[in-house]
């Protein structure tokens, strides 16, 4: 005779490890602290689930969750394999750390020889995510340097390395790309979901440019100006195709006077593809004005030029660039 007894999985009981409690729940932001407890429920009761389920239940973002993963990721709470996801056994852990000298960080490389933040866990979920726990030695004191240079929090700096999982893990490349964000001034979750969104805007805008200019690959110097236009002078794709527009009537037009033209409208403050197309109509309307006015002053010229056929005058890249601030200057 076969006995089963019937659990509702909506009223089992949890396994909660006191060393979650002590060591990990304290560091948790709370939307993390509900994604990590709703996760146990639902490993503990075989319920299927995805971001945008947990997103759902929760009453939280998506990228709440997305970040919420990341920390519970960098903290070794849970770990991701493709589209499986593992709930880490705390104990088992612990004593992996604090007990594994041969893969273990030395104690001067978790928390620093000034007493700073102990990243013991940031360091272990780096290492079984992407070394498969064979993290050398010299990773540990590099990363922990990066960290603290540059003011990274733990899952900022995780974040990076999942940035370039798919690139050659080596320490001389990971040390120009910590150098990279640093400069960016990217420190939290927040910051670096921010610069990533934009990154992604970025990268559709230079991919219409070089379609648009029929130009496949870009050159690093090419890239170099659309970073200018983008990152420092804010303009999205609207405001840039305008002064692709603006010099294609020009001979050979180049990166080089592409810039000159969104530089004079940066400096003019025109922040809108409405300003500029405003500002290009006065511009236009202005050079005709002075046209008539000419005309009118030398009918005889005039009569000479509509008898006549000549040449089409040249124009070379610095025609703009001379006209446009003579213009400005008047």
């Amino acid at each position: 005779m076969k006995i089963t007894v019937e659990n509702s999985k909506k009223f089992a009981n949890i396994e909660l490890s006191g060393l979650f409690i002590g060591e990990y729940m304290p560091g948790l932001g709370g939307d993390s602290l509900k994604i990590y407890l709703t996760l146990l429920c639902y490993g503990q009761s075989g319920v299927k689930t995805d971001e945008n389920a947990l997103a759902n239940v929760l009453g939280i973002d998506i990228s709440s969750v997305k970040a919420g993963m990341i920390e519970l990721e960098s903290k070794g709470l849970i770990s991701r394999e493709g589209s499986d996801l593992f709930i880490q056994n705390l104990t088992e852990k612990h004593i992996r750390d604090n007990y594994n000298p041969r893969t273990a960080p030395r104690p001067e490389a978790a928390t620093g020889e000034d007493g700073g933040p102990d990243r013991t866990h940031l360091l272990r979920a780096i290492s079984d995510r992407f070394f498969g726990g064979q993290m050398s030695q010299a990773w540990y004191g590099d990363i922990i340097l990066w960290a603290d240079r540059y003011g990274f929090c733990d899952e900022v700096v995780f974040m990076i390395f999942q940035q370039n999982r798919d690139k050659p893990l080596n320490r001389a490349y990971m040390k120009k790309v910590m150098e990279a964000y640093g400069e960016r001034g990217i420190r939290t979750v927040e910051q670096m979901n921010s610069w990533l969104q934009k990154r992604e805007t970025y990268v559709k805008i230079r991919a219409r440019i070089a379609s648009n200019l029929k130009l496949n690959p870009l050159s690093v110097y090419q890239e170099k100006y659309i970073e200018k236009w983008f990152y420092d002078y804010g303009y999205g794709f609207d405001i840039i195709d305008l002064a692709l527009k603006e010099g294609a009537g020009m001979k050979n037009p180049s990166f080089n006077l592409y810039d000159t033209i969104l530089t004079d409208w940066h400096s003019a403050g025109l922040d809108t593809a409405e300003a500029v197309k405003e500002h290009i109509g006065e511009r236009r309307r202005a050079q005709q004005t002075k046209q008539n006015a000419g005309s009118e002053q030398n009918p005889g010229q005039k009569q000479n030029r509509n008898s006549r056929n000549y040449d089409q005058r040249k124009y070379d890249p610095g025609t703009y660039d001379s006209v446009y601030r003579r213009e400005n200057d008047s």
